[in-house]
């Protein structure tokens, strides 16, 4: 089993299909490998959504927080590492890191999941879940503490880029709703092709407000707090995704914050 006291590792080879046109990792798939990793762990432990289900119960994600130091390159292996932590509120705190193949780590992320009943759509009190994890060293503890959670408000941006992805049947996962990757994937997706050749993410707080299905009308917006601000060397951009129901009503299910940089 590829546990260590209590920590998950695992090694991949980067694939062609997971770069983007410079060879390096694509950001989007950090998050897929940070999710898989934390799956693949709760599969080991007994409590992968499967399991909990069987239980009326499933994981939810409802934020992450990811610093990046660097980007793999095309075809390295990389090697990731997760393990939970105690629980914290009603959170289960989860640590993942990637390191290239020279051992340099390339991210580090701490995630807030917790444990919903199925039925009622509530948290549950996480301490029996915990217990099945078994101890982790306390010298990898990360504070769980992520601050306020991020906002957008429409008044602090001098322009918003606007975009209205279709939900397809693949970007639907375990729950049977819109998993977590594909909302940052949508936010990225919004931005031009031209500053996503010239900029690379470094930093990414998002967080999870609610659920979205294979029949609803999204919308994302990315402000910008001044005009040409795409054009920096260094810069943040805000995110929301929204949805409408059958009354013309929007509703928030995700909203984040990214920092960028410019390519060397």
């Amino acid at each position: 089993m590829p546990i260590n006291n209590g920590v998950y590792t695992e090694s991949k080879l980067l694939e062609s299909y997971e770069v983007d046109p410079f060879y390096r990792a694509q950001t989007a798939f950090y998050f897929r490998i940070m999710q898989e990793s934390a799956g693949a762990h709760t599969y080991h432990r007994g409590v992968s959504i499967p399991h909990l289900q069987q239980e009326g119960k499933t994981w939810v994600v409802t934020r992450t927080h990811m610093v990046i130091s660097n980007y793999a390159l095309w075809p390295d292996t990389v090697t990731v590492e997760t393990y939970h932590q105690e629980p914290w509120k009603l959170y289960f705190p989860r640590v993942c890191r990637l390191y290239n193949s020279k051992g340099e780590q390339l991210f580090q992320s701490l995630t807030h999941w917790v444990v919903m009943d199925v039925k009622t759509q509530r948290p549950i009190k996480p301490t029996s879940i915990a217990e099945r994890f078994g101890a982790v060293d306390r010298h990898t503890h990360v504070d769980p503490n992520l601050g306020k959670r991020v906002s957008f408000n429409t008044d602090d941006f001098a322009h918003m880029i606007t975009y209205s992805p279709i939900v397809r049947y693949s970007d639907c996962d375990f729950n049977k709703h819109v998993n977590n990757v594909i909302y940052f994937e949508w936010m990225l997706d919004s931005l031009p092709f031209s500053f996503r050749d010239t900029h690379l993410i470094a930093e990414v707080d998002i967080s999870y407000l609610a659920q979205t299905f294979q029949n609803d009308d999204i919308s994302v917006r990315t402000g910008l707090t001044e005009r040409g601000i795409l054009e920096n060397d260094s810069l943040i951009l805000f995110h929301e995704v929204l949805k409408t129901n059958d009354l013309g009503e929007t509703q928030p299910v995700c909203v984040a914050t990214t920092r960028w940089y410019r390519r060397n």
